[in-house]
């Protein structure tokens, strides 16, 4: 049944409609009894007599009944009500990140303040053997202290459970889905980060990394093609961001971050490095200015001992954005994705 504004659903008057999907409708209602506002999702009408959805709609609100997370949209009670099945979840004042999006890039800061959020959110999940596999802006919402709500577990998968399919329906977002989704072959917690990674990239140069002109050439290019470095399409990047974005985005699972933690302590490292690179000391050289290359060559050979050959190019970008040599080796460092490495690393610097 498709609701009204003013029709009255149970206990709920509907006061407006918040979003549809593939599968179902949000409204935006208020308990009539608390007079609290609240978020109500429902199937769209015609799905409600299809099996597979309605398990899985069912599946969903219990795995949401499983999650209590300040990142996460709570679910407060499912009901029925004239036989449909209703889920109620806790109403979120704000915007989605795919319209914040609609105004432009985002700020390092804050970009990264939201990604944050949502893998700690994404942590907590694949703790509890929940891979969430819908990660994109419109599953995203901000509110207006800045913090983050993961919405939409409406196709995750949760260890253990039976497996469902729906035919004729790509399990996912095709511009965040990641190759191992688009193959249809299993998808762990690092398909979540690569989706992530997607997102990231989309909030710090305003595209996605991933496009083309159909659906095949988008699901061959998750596949097979390597995505510009958001630096190289946003020059005021921090190159430490663009590599760990870049690295999110690896074909091969096993070479992309392991865990949703990793990946955050790794995002924190930029917003606590920035500080440090503000900090004022004698310049070595000016941006744009040429460095001493024996200068340049010590960093990347200390770099080298614990990312490898790649140092080098890391080191001769980190150059073209800051004035000090100490602001050079604070940036590279966050490339070392181990504290204790990178505290070995720091305290090498001149």
């Amino acid at each position: 049944m498709v609701y009204a504004i003013g029709d009255n659903v149970g206990d709920y008057q509907v006061v407006g409609q918040l979003g549809a999907g593939g599968m179902g409708v949000v409204y935006k209602v208020r308990n009539v009894l608390t007079d609290r506002v609240e978020a109500m999702k429902v199937l769209l009408p015609n799905l409600e007599a299809a099996p597979d959805l309605a398990e899985r709609f069912s599946r969903e609100i219990k795995v949401h009944a499983s999650l209590a997370h300040p990142n996460i949209a709570a679910l407060h009670t499912a009901v029925r009500v004239h036989g449909q099945l209703l889920m109620i979840m806790e109403w979120v004042e704000g915007v989605t990140l795919r319209d914040r999006l609609k105004h432009g890039p985002i700020e390092v800061r804050e970009g990264v303040h939201y990604c944050c959020q949502v893998l700690s959110a994404l942590s907590y999940a694949h703790q509890r053997g929940i891979v969430h596999r819908d990660i994109k802006p419109a599953n995203i919402m901000i509110g207006p202290e800045k913090q983050v709500k993961v919405m939409d577990f409406g196709i995750a998968a949760v260890k253990g459970a039976s497996h469902l399919t729906l035919t004729g329906m790509a399990l996912g977002s095709l511009h965040y889905m990641s190759p191992e989704q688009v193959k249809s072959a299993p998808a762990d917690a690092r398909s979540d980060l690569y989706s992530v990674g997607v997102t990231l990239y989309e909030m710090m140069t305003g595209r996605c990394p991933i496009e083309g002109d159909s659906e095949y050439a988008i699901m061959t290019a998750h596949v097979s093609l390597a995505p510009p470095p958001p630096d190289a399409v946003n020059p005021r990047l921090p190159a430490a961001l663009s590599s760990m974005i870049l690295r999110a985005l690896e074909k091969r699972p096993e070479d992309r971050f392991q865990t949703a933690a990793d990946f955050r302590s790794a995002l924190e490292s930029i917003e606590s490095q920035s500080h440090a690179v503000t900090r004022t000391s004698a310049p070595v050289a000016a941006i744009g200015a040429a460095w001493d290359a024996g200068a340049l060559e010590s960093a990347a050979k200390e770099l080298a001992k614990y990312i490898g050959p790649l140092a080098k190019i890391i080191v001769q970008r980190a150059a073209k954005r800051v004035q000090t040599l100490r602001q050079l080796y604070d940036e590279i460092a966050l490339e070392i994705p181990s504290a204790a490495d990178r505290a070995k690393f720091l305290a090498k610097r001149p």
